[in-house]
């Protein structure tokens, strides 16, 4: 008959916690690094308005006649691929910290075991942080969010100054962490998942990648799939979004393949990406979070709509639409009592 140990209900080997680790910023990985250098031409915000400062700061709203409660026992981390050509760590000047032009949020929910993620279009316009050529605040601009990491170093302040954005867009919520990485993960991470295939949708103009053509993607097919945007297709980055969605679904399951053929790998390709990350976030947290939901479901994509347009300083716009921001901010962070 089996004897258990006593303490080992709830208990993580130091071995099993560092895989957890590893595979949990994987994952991660699998989700948004290979997105970090897409094709383009502090003090934490106040809220705004009385949705804002009671989403902020009471845990019941009235919305639309209707209450709900704010969420407790969520987790959320704020993921972000950023377009940045200098090495890791080499920034020291502000307002050269690179464009964030990939940006999810995961929300883990522990009382619904959930995980979800939302897509934020790099283009979104809302306030941003302005930092003057000394590092000083310089006010706000409503420009397009992934501006918003530029105003830094490209380390810590960089991001801090995007969660700062992302949290003023969500009507205040608070994002307790960030991680982020740079274009220098993309070969990285497809050489070790040995080639991820991708079914072309869209017109590349390009023999490598033939419409309607499916592709084990190598070298620069990479970065030309989950980059390129205005020459390709429709040149929308809602287009380049949706090949980046399937990028990512490809990739977690060649992901599960490897986890599951060499315990080792997860190891190594964390070791491998660990220059490249900036996060604020232990490794050890990390793990625990990401191994507890291991198990939990995980809903469709929370992605908001709004309208696409070229400014009239000829760069593309995203203009979200305000009742759903509301709405997925309810979704995401509130329960409806009645």
């Amino acid at each position: 008959m089996a004897t258990h140990h006593p303490n080992a209900h709830g208990r993580i080997s130091k071995r099993r916690l560092l895989l957890a680790a590893a595979a949990a910023v994987a994952v991660l990985a699998a989700v948004f690094l290979i997105f970090s250098k897409l094709e383009d031409d502090g003090k934490r915000p106040e809220p705004k308005g009385d949705f804002n400062a009671r989403h902020q700061y009471d845990e019941t709203v009235q919305v639309d006649g209707h209450s709900y409660r704010r969420k407790s026992n969520l987790t959320t981390i704020l993921l972000l691929g950023i377009d940045d050509d200098a090495e890791s760590g080499n920034r020291a000047r502000n307002r050269e910290g690179g464009q964030a032009d990939f940006i999810r949020l995961v929300v883990i929910d522990k009382n619904t075991r959930q995980v979800s993620q939302l897509a934020i279009d790099r283009d979104t316009m809302t306030p941003i942080t302005i930092l003057g050529v000394t590092g000083k605040e310089a006010g706000k601009r409503t420009w397009q969010i992934c501006l918003s990491h530029a105003f830094g170093n490209g380390k810590e302040r960089s991001c801090e100054l995007t969660r700062s954005a992302v949290e003023e867009f969500l009507l205040g919520v608070r994002i307790d962490s960030y991680i982020a990485m740079n274009l220098d993960t993309l070969p990285i991470l497809n050489d070790a998942l040995g080639g991820v295939t991708v079914t072309v949708e869209d017109d590349f103009n390009d023999p490598s990648l033939p419409l309607g053509a499916t592709v084990k993607l190598e070298g620069s097919q990479v970065e030309l799939f989950v980059r390129s945007r205005m020459s390709v297709g429709d040149g929308t980055n809602v287009s380049r979004m949706r090949r980046q969605q399937q990028f990512i679904s490809s990739a977690a399951e060649l992901l599960n393949e490897k986890l599951h053929q060499d315990e080792e790998f997860v190891e190594r390709l964390y070791d491998d990406l660990t220059p490249y990350m900036v996060k604020n976030i232990s490794k050890t947290k990390l793990s625990l979070e990401m191994y507890n939901a291991k198990d939990y479901a995980r809903p469709a994509l929370y992605e908001i709509t709004g309208e696409h347009m070229i400014g009239s300083d000829g760069f593309m716009e995203f203009h979200a639409d305000a009742d759903s921001v509301r709405q997925t901010v309810l979704a995401l962070f509130y329960d409806q009592l009645n």
